[in-house]
């Protein structure tokens, strides 16, 4: 048997080096309170503390799911004192989210909704792009 001082010696150890915490960027601070608001609402949406017409409870997320349809498929009111009937259309955007959470996609929400261009601006964009080109002889 071979005694301890034949072997070669190992390789020393790295030493730790202390890693400061990096700053928290805008994006995930909003992706944490985001997070952070989902968790509190699914809880909030199981609470059954709705009451319904006959009487019974049913779950928050129930009723707002049952609100949801009725904005959606429309729906009319009458007025006990004048005995007037209201009739309200059917919401579309109501309908396309309903719609969109029945097949399982998540609605998007964009705060540059208005800034954003229209198709027909953007073709018209770079249909002036290629002609310019064309005319000064740059290739694309």
């Amino acid at each position: 048997m071979a005694d301890r001082k034949d072997k070669p010696d190992l390789p020393p150890k790295p030493e730790k080096r202390k890693v400061e915490p990096k700053p928290t960027s805008m994006l995930g601070d909003k992706m944490r309170a985001g997070t952070l608001l989902s968790t509190h609402l699914r809880k909030i949406a199981q609470e059954a503390t709705e009451t319904t017409s006959e009487g019974g409870m049913i779950t928050k997320a129930e009723a707002l799911a049952r609100l949801m349809f009725k904005l959606a498929l429309g729906y009319s009111e009458l007025d006990v004192k004048t005995n007037i009937e209201t009739i309200h259309a059917p919401d579309r955007g109501m309908i396309g989210l309903v719609w969109d959470r029945i097949e399982g996609r998540a609605a998007l929400i964009t705060d540059n909704a208005a800034k954003k261009r229209t198709l027909p601006k953007r073709v018209s964009d770079e249909n002036k792009k290629r002609l310019n080109n064309m005319a000064t002889g740059d290739a694309d």
